[in-house]
């Protein structure tokens, strides 16, 4: 039976390794490499063939095969054991973002597997493509508890709560930032949730989610954004 893994344990988990790691960090990126490498992890590069295209990350275990890219051929590969394989293209500049978050989602895999030792699974990261119509099996595959789990650990380690508030300050001069009904930014705001995102080394979409989740937004009615919009023109 697989044990369970509170979200507290999660968020102690992220602030205790990010400390261990990083050190009292108060402004930058998160250095997930060097994270990486303080748990011991091999980080490696692949043209990844899996049947699943979305496929761009994976944890070892040390008997599944990973299918990739070798000499124009299809070939199925054992890593060893708690290698992490990413995707080559997430090595373009463009793809910097995505290339953290994937690799400290595969990290968050590597924790929250340590919590259960008797549950040893190789680890997907399937990207979401929200252009996509994804059939049942497919969304069941990426919305599963540890992945879940999994995307949680890596927000947190990407994103902890003391650099975010220091980025919000710093950009805002706020402790919180507006949002009209369910996600309305403001456009003038959204020039410093962008230059938040790039000081932390994430994208807009997984900042703005982490904002919300640390209560650092302020809940307006939508109708005040329209009178807004009235009163600038």
């Amino acid at each position: 039976m697989k044990v369970f893994i509170s979200n507290k344990e999660i968020e102690e988990i992220a602030s205790g390794l990010i400390l261990a790691a990083c050190g009292q960090q108060k402004s930058g990126q998160i250095d997930i490499d060097s994270v990486a490498r303080f748990l011991g992890l091999h980080v490696l590069y692949e043209q990844i063939l899996e049947d699943d295209m979305d496929k761009i990350g994976y944890l070892s275990n040390g008997s599944y095969p990973l299918y990739v890219k070798r000499n124009n051929q299809r070939v199925g590969i054992v890593y060893p054991k708690d290698t992490i394989i990413l995707d080559s293209f997430l090595q373009q500049p463009s793809e910097n973002c995505r290339r953290r978050f994937v690799l400290a989602h595969e990290i968050g895999h590597f924790l929250i597997n340590r919590a259960d030792p008797l549950h040893n699974p190789a680890c997907f990261d399937r990207d979401y493509d929200q252009k996509r119509d994804y059939n049942f099996q497919e969304l069941r595959e990426r919305l599963t508890l540890g992945e879940c789990q999994a995307n949680t650990m890596a927000a947190l380690l990407l994103m902890p709560k003391p650099l975010v508030q220091g980025a919000l300050h710093r950009h805002t001069r706020q402790d919180r930032i507006p949002i009209y009904g369910e996600s309305v930014l403001h456009p003038g705001i959204k020039p410093a949730v962008n230059a938040m995102a790039t000081e932390l080394g994430v994208s807009f979409s997984a900042l703005l989610i982490q904002l919300k989740k640390y209560n650092m937004i302020e809940r307006r009615d939508i109708q005040d954004y329209f009178l807004q919009m009235r009163q600038s023109t």
